[in-house]
């Protein structure tokens, strides 16, 4: 431990003129800074909604296969057990996430490189090679 904070605890600091700032007493120590507490993790509401959304595009879709399948086929109850197992789990909250839906196909529309969307990079691979120029960088010979 820090003599100097020893005298300070002593009852030293009155003694003279000479004893140290208690500040830089306690700076001077051994002792590692204390950090912030961890802050506390909060819901990704944002996450979740577009998850509600997704969820509520893939039980449209089963419902629309439903209809290639026939609802007593082996594949339609199939379908049918997963729709009713995710209604009872989503079904309230799919009116609210259907509102969100033409949002949610548009920006997959984006990204989508063939609708103009996408990174430059995967534009740039997709776009055809250019075209090369001809030998003396002017117009090409006029055809014999």
């Amino acid at each position: 431990m820090n003599p100097d904070l020893m005298k300070l605890v002593a009852g030293g600091a009155g003694q003279g003129s000479s004893a140290p700032n208690p500040m830089e007493a306690a700076a001077s120590s051994n002792t590692p800074p204390v950090t912030a507490p961890m802050a506390t993790p909060q819901p990704q509401e944002g996450t979740q909604q577009a998850a509600m959304v997704n969820i509520t595009m893939a039980m449209d879709l089963l419902e629309a296969s439903l209809a290639s399948f026939g609802s007593e086929s082996e594949e339609g109850q199939a379908l049918l057990s997963s729709l009713s197992q995710l209604s009872r789990k989503f079904g309230a909250s799919k009116k609210k996430a259907e509102g969100l839906i033409p949002a949610e196909i548009m920006q997959m529309m984006q990204t989508l490189p063939q609708a103009g969307g996408g990174s430059p990079q995967a534009k740039a691979m997709n776009a055809p090679p250019p075209m090369p120029m001809p030998p003396g960088g002017g117009m090409p010979p006029p055809p014999m």
